[in-house]
């Protein structure tokens, strides 16, 4: 294949990704990312629900439990349970969490919730288990996308 060729393969398939995005957010009328109308976030976990709250909530979640609404619901098709947190209206999260934001908080640990419930620790990509590497342009980029996804998405 050509460099002609390969470039307008590429270029076409950017193109088609790009429409085909915007024909899903216009079917859907959102791209995903928007805030749940009453601040609900949830996490399906795979395992079972009794164990989730039978000695308090997971420690990621404790913390945060006085300013939270917490319920449990079974997922679907038997796979585990879903976990629904809000936090409470009028609750002082200031006190809980300081100047952190409520909302990367309560994403955060959720998933921490999850792994722990699942794996039994919280998986963490640094320290590297591997030792210390060298930092190039590309290794900060790919650093800072993991510090970012622990927080708003899945890398």
């Amino acid at each position: 294949m050509g460099v002609k060729t390969a470039v307008a393969v590429g270029a076409a398939s950017v193109a088609v990704g790009l429409v085909t995005r915007v024909l899903v957010r216009d079917k859907h009328d959102t791209d995903g990312d928007g805030r749940h109308p009453e601040g609900w976030k949830a996490v399906t976990i795979l395992g079972d629900a009794a164990a989730f709250s039978e000695n308090g909530y997971p420690e990621p979640l404790q913390r945060l439990a006085d300013v939270l609404e917490i319920r449990l619901d079974p997922a679907p098709a038997d796979k585990g349970f879903e976990v629904h947190a809000r936090l409470r209206d009028g609750a002082d999260a200031k006190a809980v969490l300081g100047d952190e934001d409520p909302d990367q908080a309560l994403r955060t640990a959720l998933r921490d919730a999850k792994q722990l419930i699942e794996t039994g620790e919280i998986l963490r990509a640094t320290p590297r288990p591997h030792g210390h590497r060298s930092t190039t342009l590309l290794g900060a980029v790919v650093d800072k996308a993991e510090d970012d996804a622990k927080g708003e998405g899945v890398l």
